[in-house]
């Protein structure tokens, strides 16, 4: 293994911008994998969401063999030499367009701060890689449109890393909505809490996540601060926006594009995916007091399916709801259920069902939709993971399960809920024209007959 070195000074890093842009951009067309071929991948970003990343990568590796980590890159060279170090990898880069250079690099995993989502996803698009891009998609609506027309021009494949279309209980439910058997879909409700004594995203320093590194170095002259800005305002060099940059909303978009982008991504694989209508976001800082994101956060979404979702990210009480389909026949929720009959000693743990009790009001229609019963149970059943379907995707050549159209929708809703809760007022999307509206249209009334 061997780590390239990269000069940091302003005029180097200027002059490396434009020759490497140049470059990549040339690469226009991906490198055609045979059926034998080993799919070449690198990472980019090798923090607290890589570690979590690279054990599912290195176990594909491991037992189907057709895969290869070729490289990682991170700003920081202390992480870097850490994501070398699990991953294996073969060269390690400070500067990602170095990686997408290489003409035998397929994919990259992408988890970096969001305010690089779009760029780098975007330059790795041009430069003939498909993407594995850490949710949430990106910061802004405008940016999760260009990366999902840009792939959809392109045939380079986004997979989003977020919950829900990897997990087969949802498409049961979905399957179980579609066929009419809980009435008419009305309203979602979930929720992901957490608390901690420590504030949430005060990660220690230097470290990775919740891990602290503390003989690792970090100043000036080992990480290439400009690089970690980019497109983002410069600001003087700071450990504490470095390491606990979810509290920013420079580089982030808070509690709902870190958890509620997984939620939201459960919920729309269950009713179906959809842009939004409207967001009203609210919350405060109500507790940890030493950040610009809240740490409460709520937001109600309206879709043109005559259907609404409430969505509640708490950082100072862990208790949260199971995730909730109200439909006017029946409610659905996702529980955990007791180990199945006969399972083995080491499978006895709690699995996660569906479910779904008729409303006693049309406990008639729910029985004659569901063989006379009142009450159904929807298991699950084993799926391929993200990583595991994206790199089949590559082959393929068919869309991901969380692709970039489906990833766009998601975060449409989210940016609409944060720039409501920031600007105080109504957030509105034409779900037609794919753009924003200055209001949202008045709610359709219905007069009775008189």
């Amino acid at each position: 293994m061997s780590q390239e070195q990269v000069p940091s000074t302003r005029r180097q890093f200027l002059t490396r911008d434009t020759a490497l842009a140049a470059a990549t951009t040339a690469l226009s067309t991906g490198r055609v994998l045979g059926a034998n071929d080993r799919i070449n991948i690198a990472f980019i970003g090798n923090g607290m969401q890589f570690e979590g990343l690279i054990r599912g990568f290195k176990a594909r590796r491991d037992t189907k063999k057709d895969l290869n980590i070729a490289a990682c890159c991170d700003v920081w060279e202390p992480r870097l030499k850490f994501g070398l170090e699990q991953s294996g990898a073969e060269k390690g880069y400070k500067d990602y367009r170095e990686v997408l250079a290489r003409k035998d690099i397929d994919g990259v995993v992408l988890a970096v701060p969001d305010h690089w989502h779009y760029q780098m996803a975007s330059e790795a698009m041009s430069a003939g890689k498909d993407v594995y891009l850490e949710k949430p998609m990106t910061r802004t609506i405008d940016e999760a449109a260009k990366l999902n027309a840009q792939s959809q021009k392109s045939g380079r494949l986004i997979q989003l890393g977020g919950s829900g279309p990897a997990t087969r209980l949802y498409w049961k439910v979905n399957d179980f909505i579609k066929a009419g058997k809980a009435g008419k879909v009305v309203w979602g409700l979930i929720s992901y809490n957490r608390n901690t004594r420590t504030g949430m995203w005060d990660y220690p320093i230097p470290g990775v996540g919740d891990k602290a590194w503390p003989d690792a170095k970090f100043d000036a002259s080992n990480i290439d601060w400009e690089m970690w800005l980019g497109s983002a305002p410069k600001r003087k060099f700071s450990a504490e926006r470095y390491f606990r940059w979810r509290k920013f909303w420079d580089y982030s978009t808070g509690n709902a594009g870190d958890l509620l982008y997984h939620r939201l991504g459960s919920m729309s694989t269950m009713i179906g995916f959809d842009f939004p209508v409207s967001a009203v976001g609210a919350g405060g800082t109500y507790v940890q007091k030493n950040r610009e994101v809240p740490d409460t956060y709520m937001t109600m979404i309206e879709y043109p399916g005559d259907y609404s979702i409430n969505m509640i990210s708490c950082m100072a009480n862990e208790t949260s709801v199971p995730e909730t389909v109200y439909a006017n026949w029946a409610t659905i929720q996702i529980v955990a259920a007791p180990p199945a009959p006969g399972a083995q000693a080491g499978q006895r743990m709690r699995r996660m069902v569906a479910q779904v009790k008729a409303e006693r009001q049309f406990q008639k229609e729910f029985r004659e939709a569901n063989d006379g019963k009142t009450e159904v149970i929807i298991e699950g059943e084993a799926g391929s993971s993200l990583g595991d379907n994206w790199l089949d995707s590559m082959r393929s050549r068919q869309q991901p399960v969380y692709n970039a159209l489906r990833g766009y929708q998601v975060m449409v809703a989210i940016s609409l809920g944060v720039e409501s809760y920031r600007r105080g007022r109504v957030m509105a999307f034409d779900p037609v024209k794919q753009v924003m509206r200055p209001a949202p249209p008045p709610h359709r009334e219905y007069p009775p007959a008189e």
